[in-house]
């Protein structure tokens, strides 16, 4: 007589993994990136008597400009990497353990940001490392969304390509400028990133073009 009941709480038994609440991931990541994204600023501040006179005005001065041209680079790079998180996250419907660590991963890189962007000028390797170590992880997320969440019979085969590869082209530029910035001084080394622009272009047109 109690059968289909006994049936029925089988058949509805959840699946035995982590689930996280979607708003509070999403929330979390968003705050980091704020966070991180006003840090930037902190190092900017004009040259004051002191430093002009233990520098000379000409060398303060292009020390303060040295500062702000970082700033603006890292500040739109985090841009860049946090509009990808928006695009990645808009998908996901379920949050599992996979997804939280590789996303708490990326926001470890995320962080030094700030730290980073202090040795562009005379570390730029460390630089480079980081923008990598971001863009792997990032990437790493939106695989794990695309097949977790099936994105290519939701989205299509085609916008779902799309998606990967707008996530692994910063992976490969900012990869690139690791050995790039051995050899070339950092002022220069970071023109590479420009190449991230163009490449999706031309990605988004080939993918779109050759259709599902």
């Amino acid at each position: 007589m109690h059968e289909p009941a006994r049936v029925e709480q089988a058949v509805e038994e959840p699946v035995r993994e982590d689930r996280f609440p979607h708003e509070r991931v999403v929330n979390f990541c968003d705050a980091v990136f704020a966070i991180v994204i006003t840090l930037l600023a902190i190092e900017l501040r004009l040259p004051g008597g002191e430093l002009i006179e233990r520098m000379g005005a000409d060398q303060a001065w292009g020390q303060t400009l040295g500062l702000l041209v970082s700033y603006l680079i890292s500040f739109f790079v985090t841009g860049l990497f946090w509009v990808g998180h928006m695009l990645t996250w808009k998908h996901v419907r379920r949050v599992n353990g996979k997804v939280v660590w590789l996303a708490l991963l990326q926001l470890f890189f995320v962080v030094l940001m700030p730290f980073a962007t202090r040795q562009v000028s005379e570390h730029f390797l460390v630089y480079a490392l980081v923008l990598t170590g971001i863009s792997l992880f990032s990437w790493l997320v939106r695989r794990t969304v695309v097949q977790q969440e099936d994105l290519r019979a939701r989205l299509g085969p085609a916008q779902a390509r799309l998606l990967l590869a707008r996530g692994l082209i910063p992976l490969l530029v900012f990869s690139s400028a690791v050995p790039l910035g051995l050899f070339v001084p950092g002022k220069w080394a970071v023109l590479v990133f420009v190449l991230i622009f163009p490449l999706s272009t031309l990605a988004r047109r080939r993918i779109l073009a050759g259709g599902d």
